[in-house]
């Protein structure tokens, strides 16, 4: 009889949370001003892609923190928009390598966790390249919405969050269905990951899901409103990313999950 392993870990799944610990190590070995540098290059800044397609932005920071001497908030925004007039980010491809930067190595610690537990359910059933593509979709939503409600903002965003949020949402479309990992002791489960996924229109109405996504909305939106630091930026979390992040896999999971042979079904 064929016995499965203890740690069934997708290559994918391994591969990745490799290539964020070897990120965050090259972070640690740069020294703090080079790692600065190396974020607000790479990370997502909702200001300098304002900047990039309307302008004024940087020059407004600067003329508010003059008017403004006392506020030490302005004073680091104005002193980032300096940064940027003469170092923009490196956009358009910040909205993806945004993820693979952490404000440190429980930042990190906390994605990599989620990304094992989840993107384990989801690397399965669609494989490595589909889950690379819904990974990069999921940064970029998140990255999307977080500009959308911070157009102006000059502090990078970073952190694999608005991905795994989406990979979470992914495994959502699924793994509450009959017989899957998550919808509770059954004589039937295959633990295969491919039964039928719940189509986008019901996810509202299934309890299970419901219940899981109000959950998460709830713990994202606290933490992110009670202003929790990350550790090496002076911002926190950037729970409008995670919710674009999320809503991008739920709906690029219709697109990336692939069709399912139910021909056996109807001998």
């Amino acid at each position: 009889m064929k016995r499965e392993p203890i740690f069934n870990v997708p290559t994918i799944i391994l591969a990745l949370i490799a290539l964020l610990i070897g990120v965050q190590l090259v972070l640690d070995g740069l020294g703090a001003d080079s790692a600065s540098e190396a974020i607000m290059t790479y990370g997502f800044i909702p200001g300098d892609a304002t900047e990039r397609l309307f302008g004024g932005v940087l020059h407004s920071i600067t003329e508010l923190a003059l008017a403004r001497p006392d506020d030490a908030a302005l004073a680091v925004s104005a002193e980032l928009a300096d940064y940027l007039g003469n170092h923009p980010s490196a956009l358009p491809m910040s909205v993806v390598t945004y993820a693979f930067l952490h404000a440190g190595w429980t930042h990190l610690l906390i994605n990599s966790a989620w990304l094992l537990a989840f993107g384990s359910l989801v690397a399965r059933r669609i494989g490595a390249m589909r889950f690379l593509w819904l990974f990069a979709g999921s940064a970029i939503g998140g990255a999307m919405l977080h500009w959308g409600t911070h157009s102006d903002d000059v502090m990078p965003v970073i952190g694999a969050s608005g991905a795994v949020s989406g990979i979470m949402a992914a495994a959502v479309r699924f793994a509450f269905q009959p017989g899957e990992s998550l919808s509770g002791f059954s004589l039937t489960a295959t633990g295969d990951y491919r039964a039928p996924a719940l189509p986008l229109a019901q996810i509202f109405r299934d309890r299970r899901t419901m219940r899981f996504i109000l959950l998460w909305l709830a713990i994202n939106i606290a933490t992110g409103l009670a202003g929790v630091p990350l550790g090496l930026t002076e911002g926190g979390i950037a729970w409008e990313a995670h919710i674009g992040g999320f809503l991008a896999g739920l709906v690029l999971f219709s697109w990336i999950d692939p069709p399912i042979d139910t021909s056996h079904l109807d001998s």
